[in-house]
């Protein structure tokens, strides 16, 4: 049975192997910029999309599919399928972002819903763990030798500034 859940905010992203390959190369290919000593990276919905739906593409019993990231109104807003039982339905899930003391990025779980269905707040809480943790281990494999000092996000960018740390 399939069950109405939330609208996405724009049309669908296309997803591409080139795009997913561009985020995953972003950091290496980022400059320092002489003047500031400051290094920024600049990724897309399509970017962001893209590699998402690669990377639960390896994962078996993905608890999404067909993901739609977009970079709004400072909050990145995750969109997919999910099937419960024999329920399916569309998710989302926003997500707030802020950069920790140490130059990690935190994501916060501002909201979600299974389909019609909010989540509730400790959930909520525990998702963010979560993802808080996948994050870390991702973003920093990427971001190797880079503090973050800022996100912003806004109008399908997401803006991601640091200063390269010595090695």
């Amino acid at each position: 049975m399939t069950v109405s859940g939330p609208t996405p905010p724009g049309s669908p992203i296309p997803v591409s192997t080139a795009a997913a390959g561009q985020l995953a190369s972003v950091w290496q290919e980022a400059k320092v910029d002489p003047a500031t000593g400051q290094i920024s990276v600049v990724v897309t919905e399509t970017e962001l999309t893209s590699y998402l739906s690669y990377k639960l593409a390896e994962w078996k019993d993905a608890p999404i599919s067909n993901p739609q990231a977009y970079l709004r109104n400072s909050r990145i807003e995750l969109y997919g399928t999910a099937k419960a039982a024999s329920i399916t339905t569309t998710v989302s899930v926003a997500f707030s972002t802020t950069v920790g003391s140490d130059g990690a990025i935190q994501l916060q779980v501002a909201s979600a819903n299974f389909g019609p269905v909010p989540v509730p707040p400790d959930l909520l809480a525990r998702l963010s763990l979560m993802i808080n943790e996948g994050l870390t281990g991702s973003l920093g494999e990427m971001a190797t030798g880079v503090k973050l000092t800022s996100v912003d996000i806004r109008d399908g960018r997401m803006t991601i500034t640091g200063s390269v740390t010595q090695p």
